[in-house]
C-alpha cells in the first residue's frame, strides 16, 4: 500500500495477483536480507522497504499526534506496529492479531483513517489516536513476543 501511493498508483484495490507476487518476492528479500520472514521489528521493516522499493523511511519513538498529523501533512506514509488484539477491530477473525501494522492514511477531528490489510473491511477504518497509542507495540526478538512499552512509528517517503 506504502508503496502504491509514494509511486503513484491510484487504483482502489490492488489485483490479488500483483499482492500474492509481492508478498512472495518480500518473502524471498527477508528470507536473503534478514535470514528470516516472520514478525519484523519497526527497524527491520523499515530496512525492508528501503531495501526492497528503494524509498526512504524514518523511525520515530514515543511518537505524538502531532507526529502523525506532520508527516501526513508532508504526503509521508505512516505505518504504526500495534497489538491487534488491543484496537477493538471487529472485522479481526478472534482473538485478532497479536503484532500487526497498520497504515495511516489520514486523519479527522475525531481520530485516525487507517488502511488495513489484515481484513477485507480495512480500508479508511477510524480509530482514535488513543486507542491506537495505547496499543502500540513492536516487535523483541529476545522474547519472541511483542514489547508494549515501545510506541513506534515508521515514516515512509520518497
Amino acid at each position: 500500500m506504502a508503496n502504491a501511493y509514494l509511486t503513484g498508483d491510484r487504483q482502489a484495490v490492488i489485483p490479488a495477483a500483483r499482492v500474492e507476487k509481492e508478498i512472495s518476492d518480500l518473502t524471498v528479500w527477508q528470507d536473503k536480507n534478514l535470514g528470516y520472514h516472520l514478525d519484523s521489528t519497526a527497524e527491520e521493516t523499515a530496512r525492508m522497504i528501503e531495501g526492497f522499493y528503494g524509498l526512504k523511511t524514518e523511525i520515530f519513538n514515543d511518537y505524538t499526534l502531532s507526529d502523525i498529523k506532520d508527516q501526513l501533512n508532508l504526503q509521508h506514509v505512516v505505518i504504526l506496529p500495534v497489538n491487534g488484539r488491543l484496537i477493538g477491530n471487529p472485522n479481526y477473525k478472534r482473538p485478532g492479531p497479536i503484532y500487526h501494522m497498520l497504515v495511516i492514511r489520514g486523519y479527522t477531528a475525531g481520530g485516525l483513517i487507517t488502511n488495513d490489510s489484515g481484513t477485507r473491511r480495512g480500508q479508511n477504518y477510524p480509530y482514535a489516536f488513543k486507542t491506537l497509542h495505547s496499543a502500540g507495540a513492536d516487535w523483541d526478538h529476545k522474547t519472541g513476543a511483542i514489547d508494549q512499552t515501545k510506541k513506534t512509528m515508521i515514516v515512509v517517503s520518497k
